[in-house]
């Protein structure tokens, strides 16, 4: 009785079909990137919405926006160096409206930011202040001037927007270009007399750039610009080093700055830690604007423009972007 001959794949069409998925791999992956990376983008403008609803309700609370960041230092003309704590950011403040009273429960305001009774809860990472396109979400370390560890923070991708300044320079809100948040401000809507909807009040920075925390300005810290370095330094790197030396103080842990200068994830100059950066393709960041809305603007934005977006009283004619 014939016996049938065994059918099987040659070696050469094994490695055909191999080929083959090969390429469709190569194909479809892009795409998959893609899809994903809209979703996160899509992720991290909805958390700025909420943000946003959570400013609105607290200003119909308090008939203001909450403080860029509270602190001893009351004088208007002095900088940041001097600051003394305990340096609760707008952010920290917003908690109870975006559902995390538990959270805010736990703060012991009158204390400083990320130390004694407040070191626990200042490392309470929260899903909303965190774009999920950013891989640079881990507990960030603040040292001091002498290479100190001082506090741990729990990190954030938003920033409160300080105007067209420096924070250095605008932590007080004296400029004329000042934006909706520094140290003690007290921001009504009224005084926004740019109009709300011309006028970023938040937007984020990525921590492949700098740092940035929910929390607070860390008094006597020191937020590096892991960026400022050919290769960059490494995120959470500790001192000394150049990030370092062109770092600035706890206000830029929560606070930003924009200006025709400094535009959104422009790659240079890319020495100040306190500027509007993100990860997300495109080269821009999105921003959360006063009236609640959501824009992604990229480096190509006019620079006057984007500089008069950042202040709250500048009477800039804002209408090409």
């Amino acid at each position: 009785m014939p016996v049938a001959a065994r059918r099987a794949f040659t070696l050469i069409e094994l490695l055909v079909v191999i080929a083959i998925i090969a390429v469709l791999i190569g194909l479809l992956l892009p795409a998959v990137q893609k899809v994903r990376e809209a979703a996160a983008r899509m992720k991290c403008s909805n958390n700025l919405k909420q943000i946003g609803l959570a400013l609105h309700a607290y200003h119909d609370a308090n008939l203001q926006f909450p403080a860029g960041y509270v602190d001893g230092n009351t004088n208007p003309a002095s900088a940041p160096d001097s600051d003394t704590g305990p340096g609760w950011a707008w952010s920290a403040y917003l908690l109870p409206q975006l559902e995390q009273g538990n959270v805010y429960s736990q703060i012991t305001f009158a204390q400083r930011v990320g130390t004694g009774v407040n070191a626990a809860v200042s490392l309470t990472a929260i899903p909303v202040f965190q774009c999920p396109s950013d891989p640079n979400q881990q507990a960030v370390p603040v040292y001091d001037s002498s290479s100190a560890l001082i506090a741990t923070v729990a990190h954030s991708n938003y920033l409160g927007c300080a105007g067209s300044e420096e924070t250095f320079d605008a932590a007080g809100g004296t400029s004329p270009s000042r934006g909706a948040f520094y140290r003690n401000s007290r921001t009504r809507m009224t005084e926004v007399t740019d109009g709300l909807s011309n006028t970023i009040v938040a937007g984020e920075r990525g921590g492949n750039h700098a740092p940035g925390t929910w929390t607070g300005a860390v008094a006597g810290g020191q937020c590096p610009a892991w960026a400022s370095t050919v290769p960059a330094t490494a995120p959470n790197t500790p001192p000394p080093g150049a990030a370092y030396d062109n770092g600035d103080y706890g206000q830029a842990l929560v606070l930003s700055h924009g200006n025709s200068v400094h535009l959104p994830s422009a790659g240079y100059p890319i020495y100040d830690p306190d500027i509007f950066t993100s990860t997300h393709t495109g080269q821009g960041a999105n921003f959360l604007f006063g009236d609640g809305s959501v824009q992604f603007l990229t480096t190509r934005i006019n620079p006057t423009t984007f500089e008069g977006l950042t202040s709250v009283a500048g009477g800039e004619v804002t209408t090409d972007w």
